[in-house]
């Protein structure tokens, strides 16, 4: 995977959390609010999965409602995800080929 592609997408989900930011600056966006959002949104993105599998009230929705709740959820998790990475200064590229790429031989 190129770096350039995570980068890429960094850089434009921080831009668009800045805008949030100035949107909403009474909200606190310290070192811990990152993971917070990971794991929020993981719950949303399981919430959604589990009424796509039918193991949870569809609330109304249609299944093609549901499925794009779900994309959106998983597009939250890895947005605050690659923020929480940015954040802490862990380079997923680096990561992903020391801990994953490397069984590959």
């Amino acid at each position: 995977m190129p770096a350039s592609n995570i980068q890429d997408l960094t850089t434009k989900v921080r831009q668009v959390m800045d805008k949030y930011k100035q949107e909403f600056p009474d909200v606190v966006v310290d070192r811990d609010y990152y993971s917070f959002k990971v794991t929020e949104e993981w719950g949303e993105c399981i919430q959604a999965y589990l009424m796509f599998t039918d193991r949870g009230r569809q609330k109304g929705k249609s299944k093609d409602e549901i499925k794009a709740m779900l994309e959106e959820e998983f597009a939250d998790v890895l947005g605050f995800l690659l923020l929480f990475a940015e954040s802490e200064k862990v380079d997923l590229v680096k990561a992903l080929e020391k801990k994953w790429f490397s069984r590959l031989g």
